[in-house]
């Protein structure tokens, strides 16, 4: 795009995003273009609303932005602003209270966020992450039958009955709890897996191949953990002043037009500037967490309506803690 286009792109949505007030040819020459003629604007505005960047109301509206608009003013036109040092501690005192286990991280990151931008914040399980094992017990139930304790990375606590084929004592299954701990704790996944294929058959393969199937399950199930929070926080943007406009956000949500929504209230953060752009906001809290994999598996994904919800898979069989389960969101909004 040429660099005159863009100019003009970016004081659209610079306007739009304050006023949302259809932004026209005169209100840009007189604030942003004072060497630039009316005409020569208005065909600018035109050429870009023919590239999809803008939208006109009617016909003697002035321009908006479209989604393809506020998509192109995020990936190329939003400057990166410093985060103020108080802002940097507000987010280092918050997530340091932050509960351990993966769900209640991310949740905090989501409170965070919004309470920081004053704005929707949408956080997710870092993709790719795998899980690790801190310590197991297997408890006798019955000469066939035993229970398997497995406490992951994150105090998570999983539970299963299971059904082995040769008759086993507790004595047997301390020593082959201490076994495992000595080797396995603290260990990832593929750590699991490759002592899995090393074992001999018995009774010890059927145990780790009960802990692999755990540590996939949680795995998969961290990979949809969605929060979202703060979606209250648009109805206070001057474009849905109007009640009948406060149905697009849940609808847009719901449909493919979740990430607009994102690329809009990102537009927004930073024109208010209260008191960083998302993107970094996004940058320090994932890296203040200490997520594994890095701050910028942190990605934005499509809010849903209300306060923040979870949608997360759960494993068959494995039943979470209680604790994680039964913690909420609130945020200071």
């Amino acid at each position: 795009m040429e660099f005159r286009k863009q100019a003009i792109l970016r004081a659209v949505v610079n306007e739009f995003t304050t006023s949302a007030v259809p932004v026209g040819s005169q209100a840009l020459q007189s604030r942003y273009f004072v060497n630039l003629s009316s005409a020569t604007i208005r065909s600018e505005l035109a050429e870009l609303a023919e590239a999809g960047y803008l939208a006109q109301p009617h016909t003697s509206a002035g321009r908006i932005p479209t989604d393809h608009g506020y998509r192109y003013f995020v990936d190329f036109l939003m400057d990166l602003e410093a985060v103020p040092e108080s802002v940097r501690t507000y987010i280092r005192d918050e997530l340091v209270k932050a509960p351990s286990d993966v769900q209640g991280l991310v949740e905090k990151v989501a409170m965070t966020a919004a309470a920081v931008t004053q704005n929707a914040a949408v956080a997710s399980a870092p993709q790719g992450s795998q899980a690790g094992m801190k310590h197991v017990d297997v408890v006798s139930l019955e000469p066939t039958e035993v229970l398997l304790i497995l406490l992951l990375d994150g105090n998570l606590l999983r539970q299963q009955v299971l059904h082995v084929s040769e008759p086993a004592t507790q004595v047997a299954l301390t020593r082959l709890a201490a076994k495992l701990n000595h080797a396995l704790a603290g260990r990832l996944s593929d750590d699991v897996r490759r002592h899995y294929q090393n074992s001999e058959l018995g009774l010890e393969k059927e145990v780790v191949g009960s802990i692999v199937a755990a540590l996939d399950q949680y795995e998969k199930g961290a990979e949809n953990l969605v929060v979202h929070d703060g979606v209250r926080n648009l109805v206070r943007q001057p474009e849905f002043a109007e009640s009948s406009r406060l149905q697009q956000p849940a609808a847009g949500a719901r449909g493919s037009g979740g990430d607009a929504l994102l690329d809009r209230a990102a537009a927004r953060a930073h024109r208010r500037v209260r008191p960083a752009d998302s993107d970094r906001v996004r940058e320090h809290v994932g890296a203040a967490a200490g997520m594994r994999g890095g701050a910028h598996q942190l990605r934005p994904v499509a809010p849903a309506e209300g306060r923040a919800r979870r949608d997360r898979a759960d494993a068959d069989g494995l039943q979470p803690d209680s604790r994680a389960l039964a913690r909420g969101c609130a945020c200071g909004e």
